[in-house]
């Protein structure tokens, strides 16, 4: 789960400007953001099968991801649409090429709803990949502007939660932006909208008894399916916001990322990155 705003490639000196807050339980091990062992990759990871929810690499490509998956906390190890983003970080397809190819996996079956963004920061090209039913996956060229992204709403969504994420963003990334570290930290801890819709949730018990019936409703499949796994765990301990991600990038190539994220002992951290793109290198 999770919900995301961000702003791409209109008019202004930034090409692409996020705020994201991500949700999962705490026994779903996932690493704060770190460069992957080649340095070309920044994302953190989930210990379980290596996948994640947001990504950058140093050749432009950026992928972020909202999925039903942790809603249930269903882990499948070789499979699961947080694998499809370090995918398209690791390859060298286009937006469109990936989306296209995405969209006829065998595994969607077993998939729960996600909302997939890959983009190309020098291509310029966004597409939005979208998951709703068993074998029903669609895609979209993202266009300029600002936007929404949750596993419910989808791309632009008019879901409470979403609303509130596109009235934070537009206030805090308005004609004064604050300092992304500063917005991270106003973004983990805003609790408008109560325990079902708020940006920040401190625990999932109430957010999934909201959904679990449309989630069951729209994927006829999945009550067979979390059978078959035996990895489910509708409260298997604390489900909350976990971790806030702020991105920049820059139109002359400077990215700088900032992360606040949840420690095991239930304390939060900050830590930041800044470095420039490796465009034709």
């Amino acid at each position: 789960m999770g919900i995301v705003g961000f702003q791409w490639g209109e008019g202004n000196y930034n090409q692409l400007t996020l705020l994201m807050n991500r949700d999962n339980y705490v026994n779903r091990v996932i690493s704060r953001a770190s460069w992957s062992g080649n340095g070309q990759i920044l994302s953190g990871r989930c210990q379980d099968n290596g996948g994640s929810w947001f990504g950058i690499s140093r050749g432009g490509r950026v992928a972020f991801l909202v999925s039903g998956d942790l809603l249930v906390d269903r882990v499948l190890p070789h499979m699961g649409s947080e694998l499809y983003l370090i995918e398209f970080l690791e390859g060298n397809m286009t937006p469109l090429e990936f989306a296209n190819d995405v969209a006829h996996r065998y595994e969607m079956v077993y998939l729960t709803t996600f909302s997939l963004i890959v983009a190309d920061m020098p291509l310029n090209s966004m597409f939005h990949i979208r998951k709703l039913q068993p074998m029903a996956v669609e895609s979209e060229i993202v266009p300029f502007g600002v936007h929404t992204l949750s596993a419910h709403g989808g791309l632009d969504g008019t879901l409470p939660r979403d609303l509130l994420m596109r009235g934070f963003y537009n206030q805090m990334y308005g004609n004064n932006p604050l300092p992304p570290l500063e917005l991270a930290r106003r973004c983990m801890s805003n609790a408008e909208g109560g325990p079902h819709d708020a940006l920040y949730l401190d625990k999932m018990v109430e957010h999934f008894e909201k959904f679990n019936l449309t989630f069951f409703m729209v994927h006829p499949c999945t009550i067979t399916n979390l059978f078959l796994f035996n990895s489910v765990q509708y409260y298997g301990g604390r489900f909350g916001t976990t971790s806030t991600t702020a991105l920049v990038v820059e139109r002359t190539g400077r990215v700088r990322v900032f992360e606040r994220y949840m420690m095991e002992n239930g304390t939060y951290n900050t830590h930041d990155f800044d470095f420039d793109l490796q465009i034709g290198q």
